[in-house]
């Protein structure tokens, strides 16, 4: 059986999965020791867990029943994500047009943020670094300061799209994408897989892929 941060970790991993996969329902009171007899982890690790998605809005505690799965605002998700793409566009298009160099460049800092992890917790923090120093990129601390915010106002969907191996892969290779078409000084399509990358985002928590900005073109 794991134990200490491993242990909260998969716990975290079999709580969120289960969530999003739709075993455990939007509405449902959980309580962690019927978690911890499923899945026959710790606990102490299952608490720590329910804690961490506490942090996120996907959990509610309501003692002494347990605590209730919330519901993800599907209009406010959007709404959070198509702000965190024009920002992340901004960050672009002012990269690119210091010149190709410096796409280059960006797209090189991004590469050690590139790696797959094995948990939705890591994944979620590479992630949040990546479009951190994307957006960071910029120059701007105003904007920077907004995408932190809205960031947070999107954990819950961040958290949600990068849980199961399957959301944690395809969220790098989206990551790795637009950082390639980067070092490659390639801009515009850098802008374009960016966009499809928050589409990739809300389809996989079920939010649907259609956003009211028009898809850039990769010229």
């Amino acid at each position: 059986m794991p134990e200490g941060n491993a242990a909260v970790h998969e716990a975290y991993d079999a709580v969120r999965t289960r969530m999003t996969d739709g075993r455990y329902a939007q509405g449902q009171i959980l309580t962690p020791e019927a978690v911890a007899t499923e899945t026959s982890l710790p606990l102490p690790a299952i608490k720590a867990a329910f804690g961490r998605l506490a942090e996120e809005n996907a959990l509610r505690f309501h003692p002494p029943q347990g605590a209730l799965i919330l519901p993800l605002d599907l209009e406010e998700a959007r709404d959070v994500m198509e702000a965190r793409l024009l920002l992340e566009m901004f960050a672009i298009d002012s990269v690119a047009a210091r010149g190709r160099e410096h796409a280059r460049r960006l797209g090189r800092a991004l590469e050690p943020l590139l790696h797959e992890k094995d948990t939705s917790e890591a994944t979620l923090l590479q992630a949040r670094q990546f479009h951190g120093e994307l957006v960071g990129a910029a120059g701007n601390a105003v904007v920077a300061l907004m995408h932190e915010t809205l960031w947070d106002r999107s954990l819950h969907v961040a958290a949600a799209s990068t849980a199961g191996p399957d959301n944690r892969r395809g969220n790098v290779a989206e990551h790795r994408a637009i950082a390639e078409a980067l070092c490659r000084g390639e801009g515009a399509r850098a802008r374009r897989l960016v966009y499809e990358h928050i589409a990739a985002i809300l389809r996989r928590v079920g939010v649907g892929d259609e956003l009211a900005l028009p898809r850039p073109a990769d010229a």
